[in-house]
């Protein structure tokens, strides 16, 4: 149970918890290519998602393991010019297909748990303010709405770079007093937000996508905010 509980902390203090939610969050947000997988996948990066992904039961490891896997078949190494273009021009198609026609999903908080089903419903005043009681605004040269799935996922990235900070700080004894207030935020937002339409919207979108990248990232996603407040919730425990 001790082991178990210190691999769940390990997880949530780990900096890779933000590069991964900064991935997916920019991979909702616009088209991605093989050279913005490749950023993704640097040395440093890799490294640390091993050593989240680490932390995990086998089970839900694994699960996660063979999306990532996925995505790393889009490094770009190896893949000839021609073929770059080919493969770029797919995933452009497909990211149109998916988030600009009728015919794939609407990533919006506002459409999965709104009443009238419209954008900017209840559900994006209060994804709203959520932001504005911890002290954030929505960036003006951001162009998606506050309930937007990029937008949600990349308050969780700052979020998650702040606590993997936060304990860096507290091996040192410093900052300490920030970490539960930290913590708070996340699993609230994740429990408020998230978990009530992220994982009927990934199952949706897999279920849509014609490109196995974008399947990738939807299953990935789904396992992703599970794993995250599973974690948070036993981190929480030791903090209060």
């Amino acid at each position: 149970m001790v082991e178990v509980r210190e691999k769940k902390k390990k997880w949530v203090m780990s900096k890779g918890r933000g590069v991964l939610y900064s991935f997916i969050s920019s991979v909702f947000k616009d088209e991605v290519s093989l050279e913005h997988i490749d950023v993704f996948l640097s040395a440093e990066n890799r490294l640390l998602l091993e050593e989240l992904l680490n932390t995990l039961p086998e089970e839900n490891r694994h699960r996660m393991e063979e999306q990532v896997k996925v995505i790393k078949s889009y490094q770009s190494s190896g893949i000839s010019g021609e073929q770059r273009e080919e493969i770029n021009l797919g995933l452009r198609k497909e990211f149109a297909f998916l988030f600009l026609t009728p015919h794939g999903v609407y990533p919006f908080e506002s459409i999965y748990r709104g009443k009238k089903k419209l954008l900017m419903d209840r559900p994006w005043e209060e994804v709203r303010g959520f932001y504005r009681s911890v002290g954030l605004e929505k960036d003006k040269s951001e162009m998606h709405p506050e309930d937007h799935i990029a937008v949600e996922l990349g308050f969780m990235a700052t979020f998650a770079f702040l606590t993997s900070s936060a304990g860096e700080n507290e091996s040192a004894e410093e900052g300490t007093e920030d970490l539960p207030g930290l913590l708070q935020v996340q699993q609230s937002f994740l429990q408020e937000h998230l978990l009530k339409w992220i994982p009927d919207f990934c199952n949706d979108m897999e279920q849509k996508s014609r490109n196995d990248f974008y399947r990738a990232v939807a299953a990935l996603t789904r396992e992703f905010v599970w794993a995250d407040s599973a974690a948070l919730e036993e981190v929480m425990i030791d903090h209060q």
